[in-house]
């Protein structure tokens, strides 16, 4: 498995290939060679997104919900220097198909797997407070409880390295029973029933059952639940008032329906609400509620090294694998390359009815929330992400999505490759 790094620190990274151990600028670097500023510079203005570009953002927004792709959708957009920073929030289509309500720009939504780089941060908090280490293994941390688990790391898990099976693939759909709850334990003895997908550390490849073991970490070693570990560590101290893990089966309002597209038992097709269930068949990987807004603040301060110490946000930040779609898995977070250039770290959500993706570079934030609908989501939401995160004038051809497929997520229902799953 090729291992690249990644440095990180306060919002600034390098990139050393581990093969040669050549450090190589990367988008987000600093020029060692330019000279310092005057102690006495004052900062530079604000940047101030301007109205051609707060219309191109809007039109964007507006496609990933023509056609069909989504039943509404919101998004926020944020430039950043020293100055200050300047924000755009748009919002298109409905809030609920039976009401008509509008979008609100606050709607809190379901943001999937999104979940993952807060659950990624508070294991790594125990990390730096030497409460456990990233090569602690699961029957280290676990005993008993993962097959193969002397041979998988708490590194292997936080990266999706582990091998092992994604148990959603095996569930049945949320639509059967959406107020069943599950047992975390549940879902690994699923995924211990099927064999690794290739041997621990030789691969990559994405499984929700990772992020139900960092759950069940963080309980092991503070004895609390997650939910509450992730408040206390991260949402109270950031103050995402609109950001929760919740124990019931609704949504905060304002809220934006999602919707599954079903059998109307003669011959067509309707609409199916599937925002209301329990959560717990994805504990741990799936379970954030939040806004575009709160998801912006956090990756901002987690960039920032608000949330991690500069040595712990340099080995979250460090790559540890790229899949064939040149995503880069770290310890949470994901890296990708833009089409003109711009390297972003990001993350993207998908449960029924919800696709969400969070993109962020040195000087820009996007968060977008997609209420997914009839057909394919993803490319309208891409060009909306490779318009907005790249320089103007950047090639007008945006590249494909690192997740590419009809429906880019594993399958929940077992009929077919992501059409009711979560990633």
């Amino acid at each position: 498995m090729e291992k690249k790094r990644w440095a990180a620190a306060a919002g600034v990274c390098a990139v050393a290939l581990a093969a040669g151990g050549v450090l190589v600028a990367s988008p987000w670097s600093s020029d060692a060679h330019a000279p310092a500023p005057e102690a006495s510079s004052p900062p530079p203005d604000p940047p101030r997104i301007s109205d051609e570009r707060r219309l191109a953002l809007q039109r964007a927004l507006n496609e990933t919900v023509a056609g069909g792709s989504a039943s509404g959708a919101v998004a926020e957009y944020v430039e950043h220097n020293e100055g200050g920073s300047d924000s755009w929030t748009g919002v298109a289509g409905v809030a609920d198909l039976a009401s008509k309500d509008p979008v609100d720009p606050q709607a809190h939504f379901r943001v999937a797997s999104i979940s993952k780089p807060f659950v990624a941060a508070t294991v790594l908090q125990l990390v730096e407070e030497e409460r456990i280490r990233l090569d602690d293994t699961m029957e280290d941390l676990l005993p008993g409880l993962v097959d193969g688990g002397d041979r998988i790391t708490l590194r292997m898990v936080l990266s999706h390295t582990s091998g092992l099976y994604s148990y959603n693939k095996a569930m049945p759909s949320v639509r059967s029973d959406p107020g069943r709850s599950w047992r975390p334990e549940e879902l690994v003895e699923i995924a211990n029933e099927h064999d690794p997908v290739f041997a621990p550390g030789t691969d990559v490849e994405y499984s929700n059952t990772n992020y139900v073991l960092a759950a069940l970490v963080i309980e092991a070693v503070t004895g609390n639940p997650y939910r509450d570990e992730v408040r206390a560590r991260i949402l109270d101290p950031l103050e995402l008032a609109d950001t929760s893990i919740p124990t019931d089966t609704g949504v905060p309002a304002p809220s934006m329906h999602g919707y599954a597209w079903v059998s109307d038992g003669a011959g067509g097709r309707t609409a199916e609400d599937v925002t209301a269930f329990d959560t717990s068949r994805w504990y741990g990987t799936a379970q954030v509620v939040s806004t575009v807004s709160d998801i912006n603040t956090y990756w901002r301060a987690l960039l920032d090294g608000e949330v991690l110490g500069e040595d712990m946000l340099e080995e979250m930040l460090t790559v540890q694998a790229y899949n064939t779609g040149d995503y880069g898995y770290a310890l949470g977070p994901r890296s990708y390359t833009l089409s003109c250039g711009t390297q972003v770290w990001m993350h993207p959500g998908n449960i029924p009815g919800h696709r969400t993706w969070t993109v962020h570079s040195e000087d820009r934030d996007l968060t977008v929330f997609q209420a997914r609908y009839r057909e394919d989501p993803d490319p309208p939401a891409w060009a909306m992400i490779e318009m907005a995160m790249c320089p103007e004038g950047a090639p007008s051809e945006p590249s494909p999505s690192p997740t590419p497929g009809d429906y880019p997520s594993e399958d929940v229902t077992g009929t077919g490759r992501g059409k009711d799953g979560g990633k």
